[in-house]
């Protein structure tokens, strides 16, 4: 027992608490999506063709040993939607001290206003604010606009009358980025399921990157933000203002009080 030991190197503990890390990582990241059940799917037909190789189902091995011997290229297309927001967590990791993007106080107070007078108004809307990831892929299928962020010009793009109404609009910073933009409707989903068309396009994209989706019903006038994978429900403004200033965190308000 004792030869055995120095024979452990460094590396190795170490190798092995990164793929332990990199595993429980990856369930964490999957938690809660359609990829564990997928993932629970693969390993019973995994298990099946090991019970099958002891019990001598020549045919049957055949098949799922064909079916197996891709297995990267299943992964890649099954869980490509986890694969693409799993690197783009990544991707996320600051480095050099780069600090992330966050909305001034003012902004989100202003946004706040914004969106429960047109929650009163019943206007349906997406609004859609810009974090880390880029939202550029969206913005390039609407009209881009790049003008500050007011109330009076969220009216004029959601109104009846204007030709962009029907579409999101992506805030970045402090400033309108774009607007008419039509979002892809995303696949079945059991936190989304019940509502309508707006909800799950907003949800699509705030779950495949990080963006903060507010989403006004046109039918009730009630205000849904999707974040991170979550939705939530604000009865009114002081509870929308709370839902976004924790999940950008308070680092919007000291870096405002420094200055």
């Amino acid at each position: 027992m004792l030869n055995f030991l120095p024979a452990v190197r460094f590396a190795d503990f170490l190798d092995i608490l990164v793929v332990a890390f990199i595993i429980y990582w990856i369930l964490l990241f999957v938690r809660g999506t359609r990829a564990v059940q997928m993932l629970l799917g693969l390993l019973i037909l995994m298990g099946m063709f090991v019970l099958s190789r002891r019990l001598g189902m020549v045919t049957f091995q055949w098949l799922v040993g064909n079916f197996l011997g891709g297995l990267i290229i299943i992964l890649v297309v099954i869980f490509q939607s986890e694969i693409r927001r799993g690197l783009a967590k990544v991707g996320q990791v600051p480095i050099f001290g780069r600090a992330p993007a966050v909305p001034k106080p003012d902004f989100l107070d202003e946004l706040v206003k914004c969106v429960m007078r047109l929650a009163d108004a019943k206007i349906g809307a997406i609004l859609m604010i810009e974090r880390e990831m880029g939202l550029e892929e969206h913005v390039e299928h609407g009209k881009k606009l790049d003008a500050l962020f007011s109330y009076d010009l969220l009216a004029s793009i959601l109104s009846t009358k204007s030709p962009m109404h029907d579409g999101a609009v992506i805030l970045r910073g402090d400033r309108v980025s774009a607007a008419g933009i039509i979002l892809p409707v995303s696949a079945e989903s059991s936190v989304v399921k019940t509502m309508g068309t707006r909800h799950r396009a907003a949800w699509g994209v705030s779950a495949e990157s990080d963006a903060v989706s507010v989403v006004i019903s046109e039918e009730t006038g009630n205000v849904t933000v999707f974040h991170d994978r979550q939705m939530e429900s604000a009865s009114g403004a002081m509870e929308l203002r709370e839902i976004l200033g924790r999940v950008f965190g308070k680092s919007g308000e000291e870096n405002d009080s420094a200055e």
